[in-house]
């Protein structure tokens, strides 16, 4: 039998809890092939983006769109099975004026959305279990040259009807051979039946980028 991707199954598979049975939740799926073992259960996290006019605003633009799918096994009831599971990450970018390095595209926002599962009374993915400061060392790994330190302060910013917490970081980028300091501010919370983070990482010279992402995450669209 084929895989039941979401959001055909949502409202079935996306909290379905397995209570020790394995058939069970195959059953109410309609994936036999989870219950042997022999086809994974696919879930799929829904699209976040940032509005037109947010982008507008401050200047940000769209320059990647990406679908990433991993997978990943747990055991129940002494039973080994695959789950995979597919993600969405978009990264917006600005070009800003790093003088005698002119004009570089060094502001970012990363805007990434993963599926929450809950198999067994616990939260099958892993990016609640996650640090924020291992979140961010987690993403910036894609992102050669680019590190971060310690916190600087949090706050408090409205987006999706949600007040969410925003901590702002210390870090750097390496830009044409020179080291630049930059700030990076990281969210993550939970929206419907995902998990949403953003990520904006901007230059300390630059004044009023704060701002500009705490716009960003309030333009959040989901």
């Amino acid at each position: 039998m084929s895989r039941q991707r979401l959001p055909t199954t949502r409202g079935i598979t996306r909290r379905t809890v397995l209570g020790g049975v394995a058939a069970g939740l195959a059953a109410t799926s309609g994936c036999l092939g989870f219950a042997t073992g022999s086809q994974p259960l696919a879930f799929e996290a829904d699209h976040a983006s940032v509005g037109d006019e947010t982008l507008s605003e401050t200047g940000y633009e769209r320059a990647e769109k990406r679908s990433p799918s991993v997978s990943r096994e747990f055991t129940v009831a002494g039973q080994t099975r695959e789950v995979e599971v597919t993600n969405h990450l978009t990264l917006y970018e600005k070009a800003v004026d790093l003088g005698p390095l002119g004009s570089q595209k060094v502001a970012l926002f990363a805007l990434f959305t993963t599926p929450k599962i809950e198999i067994a009374d616990r939260t099958f993915n892993p990016i609640d279990e996650l640090s924020t400061q291992q979140l961010l060392e987690r993403f910036l790994s894609r992102y050669e040259g680019l590190s971060v330190d310690g916190k600087v302060e949090s706050a408090t910013v409205r987006t999706l009807d949600t007040d969410v917490t925003v901590e702002k970081y210390e870090g750097a980028v390496t830009v044409q051979g020179q080291n630049v300091d930059v700030y990076l501010h990281v969210t993550r919370f939970e929206h419907g039946d995902d998990f949403v983070v953003g990520l904006g990482s901007y230059p300390q010279r630059l004044d009023g980028e704060a701002e500009n992402v705490r716009s960003l995450i309030a333009g959040i669209e989901h």
